[in-house]
């Protein structure tokens, strides 16, 4: 089995397409309570998690703020990569010992540009992950 052929989001891909991804594609192992990425940080991947979860916060208020948990075969840092800021808006933390695919800005990007379909995917994921972000930080405010 290929590195992506488990990903559902990417059925609209050719087997080559996939292929020509993997090679912008590394597999990694991330531990208990380490911090994948922080509020602020640079765009500069995309994450596709394999197995287990990872929680995502937000600083409001002077304190940390739970909006959510991304569990297997979802992604990550898409928001960053395709929305409205090249900056991360929130931090993830993994919470047990965590598989996740990362693949390179540059590479999703290119690959978007030739799948519409599958950037439409993408957005629909942000939309949905924005509105779900609004309920939860309205919550604390």
């Amino acid at each position: 089995m290929a590195m992506l052929d488990w990903l559902g989001m990417l059925d609209c891909l050719s087997n080559w397409d996939k292929s020509q991804l993997e090679v912008f594609c590394q597999e990694k192992f991330v531990s208990p309570w380490e911090t994948l990425f922080k509020e602020w940080d640079e765009a500069n991947a995309m994450y596709f998690l394999k197995e287990w979860e990872i929680e995502i916060s937000k600083s409001i208020k002077w304190s940390s703020t739970k909006l959510g948990t991304i569990m297997a075969e979802d992604i990550l840092w898409e928001m960053a990569l395709f929305g409205s800021s090249s900056k991360r808006m929130a931090s993830a933390v993994v919470k047990k010992d965590t598989v996740l695919i990362t693949i390179l800005s540059f590479s999703i990007k290119e690959l978007t540009s030739k799948h519409p379909e599958l950037l439409e995917k993408i957005k629909w994921i942000i939309e949905a992950r924005n509105y779900e972000n609004k309920i939860s930080e309205s919550k604390v405010r």
